[in-house]
């Protein structure tokens, strides 16, 4: 198999999608593919040439992924939908059994429903709950939240609740789907 070179693009609020994108990353540079960031968040433009796949990872905040994602899939749909893609999206609600899946995710649907871009390949992971980045009135609002949703609520210690072996697979099925030749 032909080794590719990826555009990882994330959009990320305390730090959990940017961290799940490099361990997407590992397994690919470990299966011989070169790899490129992209920061949404700081308005990263990607440099398009020589990229042959293009993954992106976003995170919901209050209910939705952020503005500066859907900025950028608008001005670059050409570039994503021009090679192969993935998109993956990171909520506390995929802590969930049937909310870690695309189709159980009504972020996911949402997102699918206000983008031009219609991902090839799609992921939901659960995030992070890291209480010590969070500004007073983030902690409060999504504190309840998780009480809403029977999630934890101790916000003297952070949870990790990413489930890394779902990660890695989806690294791993994206590293093996390219064919170049």
């Amino acid at each position: 198999m032909a080794h590719s070179t990826f555009l990882l693009a994330y959009s990320s609020v305390d730090g959990q999608t940017r961290t799940i994108m490099h361990r997407i990353a590992e397994q690919l540079q470990q299966a011989g593919h070169q790899v490129r960031f992209c920061d949404i968040e700081r308005h990263g433009e990607p440099e398009w040439e020589g990229i042959d796949d293009v993954i992106v990872g976003a995170a919901v905040r209050y209910g939705d992924h952020r503005s500066c994602l859907y900025e950028f899939v608008k001005a670059h749909v050409v570039e994503l939908t021009a090679r192969p893609n993935a998109f993956f999206s990171v909520n506390m609600t995929a802590r969930k059994p049937g909310k870690d899946t695309p189709e159980g995710s009504r972020y996911m649907q949402k997102f699918l429903e206000k983008s031009p871009w219609h991902p090839q390949r799609q992921a939901v992971f659960a995030g992070a709950l890291q209480w010590d980045k969070y500004r007073f009135i983030d902690k409060l609002m999504i504190r309840f939240i998780m009480w809403l949703t029977k999630g934890p609520t101790d916000t003297r210690q952070n949870v990790e609740l990413t489930d890394w072996a779902a990660v890695e697979a989806f690294a791993k099925a994206l590293s093996g789907a390219k064919t170049t030749g």
